[in-house]
């Protein structure tokens, strides 16, 4: 069964290896400017679709972070949060003239964000709900065929919803525009 197994794994790797096409990526793409906040990370796949130059993309973030107790004095506290980010887009890549490893490529995600966050200075809790669209810019570098580096900055159009368990009128909403939202940085694996 080992010997199977063993065989198996080594006829996936060096198919992968062998594969000049790659049509999948999963990649880690992480805000290092907003490192400390929790939507500085993101898990992306992308998919490359037959016509040329373009691929899908599918994007989570997922952060739970419940049950965080305070305590001063005689008096605790008790905080968390549970949120998750759905995007899903298109990704054209644009090809720098003179330049194999190095791509240009502009894309356009569509997103869902949900944040429940129980406030340490209330005992209310708060419902919060964006969705929007994201305008993407970006360089990638392929140092090998299936590891691609990339560095993008993305613009937030987003429309933000607010309902709170407390008295009185307790629902809100926001529109904002964000010309910068974030820069990032990606580590992809081609299979």
């Amino acid at each position: 069964m080992k010997k199977i197994v063993v065989y198996l794994t080594f006829t996936f790797c060096f198919t992968m290896a062998v594969n000049a096409q790659q049509s999948n990526e999963i990649a880690l793409v992480i805000a290092p400017l907003k490192f400390d906040d929790e939507s500085s990370y993101q898990l992306l796949y992308r998919r490359s679709l037959p016509k040329e130059n373009w691929k899908l993309r599918v994007g989570l973030r997922l952060l739970i972070d419940t049950d965080k107790e305070t305590r001063a004095d005689t008096i605790s506290t008790n905080t968390g949060t549970v949120q998750y980010d759905l995007s899903a887009g298109f990704q054209r890549d644009l090809r720098i003239v003179g330049l194999k490893k190095i791509k240009g490529y502009a894309a356009l995600d569509g997103y869902w964000n949900s944040d429940f966050r129980q406030s340490a200075s209330s005992d209310y809790y708060g419902y919060f709900w964006n969705f929007g669209l994201r305008p993407t810019l970006g360089v990638s570098y392929e140092p090998f065929s299936n590891i691609r580096f990339s560095i993008e900055s993305r613009t937030n159009l987003n429309v933000n919803l607010q309902d709170y368990n407390a008295k009185g009128n307790n629902a809100d909403q926001r529109y904002t525009f964000s010309l910068v939202d974030h820069m990032a940085v990606g580590l992809g694996y081609l299979f």
